[in-house]
């Protein structure tokens, strides 16, 4: 029997992890259940495709009625207590309990996003617990999340799953690219580095447009503005900034005089690439390679994520340093030596998502933040070590990719042997 399937993400965002993660899952869906039709919705969409989507406090949405499953596409969850109204869309809208009847719904490999505060209240506490009971199929991507979502609920046993995108096929082996590395005189360090804070472009894309006022949110739930700008502007929050960037930029130079460097760019939500480019000029004879995104397509993913490209320009490199989630994945994927460089550590939870992925991989050695005004440990000895380890990149991204092939195989099992829910025959 054909199944209709919503596919939730952030595919309209012009960043790869964003609309990589709808690709995977649209393209993982079909290989199982190959007469499955699939719509992409997206809360940040301005286009058809994909399409906008919003939860009204009734558990209305765009699709409601007219398919037979949601699904998450990873992503994050980031409350409550939200920082804005719009990610309650992810947590299935102001009454979950309410949401669309009709439609079996699964968080596939979910994360919580750093620095989310812990749900002090009762009724945010509800809220989620709300969640839990409503998701027909629950997986999350971390230790973290997981112990969140345990903790909050009461209910034990939250199911941890490799993130989405460890379902790429790897790349062929870097043998090639080990002969081609070994006529070099100095190694190639590739950088792909964001901003360590929020962006101009950040807030327009996520927060501006009045994108809240498509869906009702209940502010009950939700950090009051005044203290998200209070804790974005907290001087300790900008020192960890500022010697995060220090410290990154002071080693680079360092790195220049027996390596050539590479800032590999992708012009995304984030402003990597201004923040590429400031570093660039600040570090002698290095070089910059510009990634650029396709337009999304009508069927909501675009013609191509961006990854492929990504993950060949980290392949041309003997080691990458990387501050971004999905960045890591991509290197990992071409068997690149890689170190994350994270300037989203969080003191109020003790991690991140870069923290919990290293730790997760074995990799917990390849991995550098700054912590209040003193790094935690010296960067260039970091990189230093990791030019000269053995190769473990392979069989950490082969343990990882079985793994979340068998994510997607208890998913799909799942959506398989669903019961057929009575629709409403609303036209999406």
């Amino acid at each position: 029997m054909s199944r209709r399937i919503a596919i939730w993400a952030g595919s309209s965002l012009p960043n790869v992890g964003d609309r990589l993660l709808a690709a995977v899952t649209e393209a993982q869906l079909s290989h199982r259940l190959p007469d499955a039709a699939f719509r992409h919705f997206c809360p940040w969409s301005t286009a058809a495709g994909p399409a906008p989507l919003r939860v009204d406090r009734d558990g209305s949405w765009p699709g409601a009625g007219s398919f037979d499953a949601v699904v998450m596409a990873g992503g994050l969850w980031s409350g409550p207590p939200f920082r804005h109204p719009i990610m309650q869309v992810f947590c299935l809208g102001p009454d979950p309990e309410a949401f669309d009847p009709g439609a079996w719904v699964a968080w596939h490999g979910v994360g919580l996003q750093d620095d989310t505060p812990a749900p002090a209240r009762d009724d945010w506490r509800g809220y989620l617990g709300a969640v839990r009971e409503r998701i027909d199929h629950l997986t999350v991507r971390s230790e973290a999340a997981a112990r969140r979502m345990d903790d909050t609920t009461g209910v034990p046993g939250t199911e941890v799953v490799p993130d989405p995108a460890f379902a790429l096929e790897p790349l062929p082996s870097r043998a090639v690219r080990a002969v081609r590395s070994g006529r070099r005189r100095r190694p190639l360090i590739g950088v792909a580095v964001g901003a360590p804070g929020v962006t101009s472009q950040l807030v327009t894309h996520l927060v501006g447009r009045d994108l809240a006022a498509r869906g009702t949110a209940d502010p009950a739930l939700c950090v009051p503005p005044e203290q998200v700008m209070a804790e974005a502007s907290a001087p300790g929050g900008r020192a960890a900034a500022l010697g995060f960037v220090t410290e990154l930029g002071l080693t680079l130079i360092e790195l220049a005089a027996f390596a050539d460097i590479e800032f590999i760019t992708v012009p995304n939500i984030y402003g990597d690439e201004e923040a590429g480019a400031r570093f660039a000029r600040a570090v002698p004879r290095a070089r910059t390679r510009e990634i650029r995104l396709p337009g999304v397509s009508a069927g909501g993913t675009g013609a191509s994520t961006g990854a492929n490209e990504l993950t060949e320009a980290f392949a041309r490199c003997d080691l990458v340093l990387v501050s971004r989630y999905h960045s890591a994945i991509l290197a990992l994927r071409g068997a690149t030596p890689f170190v994350a460089v994270d300037p989203f550590w969080s003191r109020r939870n003790g991690t991140s998502k870069l923290h919990e992925l290293t730790a997760e991989l074995g990799m917990a050695h390849r991995y550098w933040t700054h912590h209040d005004t003193r790094p935690a440990e010296d960067l260039l000895g970091i990189v230093e070590r990791a030019l000269d380890d053995d190769p473990i990149e392979a069989s950490a991204y082969r343990d990882a990719h079985a793994r979340a092939r068998a994510a997607f195989d208890r998913l799909a099992e799942g959506l398989r042997s669903a019961r057929p829910r009575v629709t409403l025959g609303r036209s999406s």
